[in-house]
């Protein structure tokens, strides 16, 4: 492939896959300003993000017009993408938390675990679901407002479906109200991103 047909497709590209990841990243901090409400959302969607991201990327790297002597180069970017993507499907299951300090967290999926009748016993930093030998693997950081639950046991990713779902209605039903500073904190960080984007495609359009 020439120089000029990488940049075309690259002028194509890119701006699809910047909006994308612009409409998703947006939609966390948008959706905490307007309900001043904590919620939770599925991590399998910026999984799915990530692989649109990196497949993308891997597919004009490739692409990209190299002498036949940077083979071994040329595969690097895509193997360690790869490995990446794998990395992530590990780290990124469960569902994150926006809006949450550890008591509230705490009180929401104390809540939802008796109105579902699910007796537990609660450790450190997880909660042994004793009736269905599951365990909730949770992690708060009361700093940023934020967190993570997940089940170990992959066979009782619906049961955490639904726990997820009670916990998002019982944040909806209740007066708690979550601060403005991580969602604004989260969408600067996002707007710089985006800029940072748009600035290259804009030089992308320069060039050729």
């Amino acid at each position: 492939m020439e120089f000029d047909q990488f940049i075309l497709i690259s002028k194509i590209v890119l701006p699809i896959l910047i909006g994308i990841i612009s409409a998703f990243s947006l939609v966390i901090p948008f959706k905490g300003i307007i309900t001043r409400r904590p919620f939770l959302i599925s991590n399998r969607w910026l999984l799915y993000l990530m692989f649109v991201a990196f497949f993308s990327i891997t597919l004009l790297f490739l692409f990209f017009p190299l002498p036949s002597s940077f083979f071994l180069f040329k595969w690097f970017i895509p193997a360690i993408s790869t490995g990446i993507l794998v990395m992530l499907c590990f780290l990124l299951r469960g569902f994150s938390a926006y809006g949450v300090t550890d008591i509230t967290f705490r009180e929401a999926l104390i809540t939802t675990l008796k109105k579902l009748q699910l007796p537990y016993e609660e450790t450190l930093s997880s909660m042994r679901l004793t009736s269905v030998e599951a365990d909730l693997q949770v992690n708060i950081n009361s700093w940023s407002e934020s967190g993570m639950i997940r089940i170990k046991q992959p066979e009782h990713t619906s049961l955490l479906t639904q726990i997820v779902s009670e916990m998002n209605t019982h944040f909806r039903m209740s007066a708690i109200r979550s601060k403005l500073t991580p969602y604004i904190l989260i969408l600067i960080t996002d707007v710089l991103i985006l800029g940072g984007g748009v600035g290259f495609v804009i030089f992308l359009y320069k060039i050729a």
